[in-house]
């Protein structure tokens, strides 16, 4: 099987707080994350349309936002590179599509930090994201 690129969303409020979403189904089935995934990218959507598919299933809301990095993936069986996009939704439309998604909420940078492992490489993204931001 051919690798793909998975996509991902930082999505961002007007407190500086980042949406995660506690995953509904395996693999990370119950852990926090952000809205991320293969299924758009698997269809041949480029990364820019492919995102916004991913949010769509899990928050069945609009995502607005830029590319802000690529962070290449070393030990996945099914991605190559994760495509990070960064922007906004409307909160009022959102809506929680179970079995993808079981619960959203938004958190602060230290909530964030205290909490265990987020699901795939989601660490790695919002330390880089923060990096980034820093700079």
């Amino acid at each position: 099987m051919n690798k793909v690129q998975a996509t991902c969303a930082i999505i961002v409020n007007n407190n500086g707080e980042l949406l995660l979403i506690k995953r509904g189904r395996e693999p990370f089935a119950g852990y926090w994350a952000l809205i991320s995934g293969i299924g758009e990218t698997k269809k041949g959507l480029p990364p820019e349309k492919a995102v916004l598919g991913e949010v769509e299933c899990d928050l069945q809301t609009s995502f607005t936002g830029k590319l802000l990095f690529s962070l290449p993936i070393k030990n996945d069986p099914y991605v190559y590179e994760t495509v990070v996009f960064i922007g906004e939704i409307d909160e009022s439309r959102i809506k929680i599509n179970p079995p993808f998604s079981v619960e959203c909420k938004w958190f602060s940078l230290d909530e964030i930090n205290n909490l265990n492992n987020l699901a795939y490489e989601h660490n790695d993204i919002i330390s880089r994201y923060l990096r980034e931001k820093n700079n």
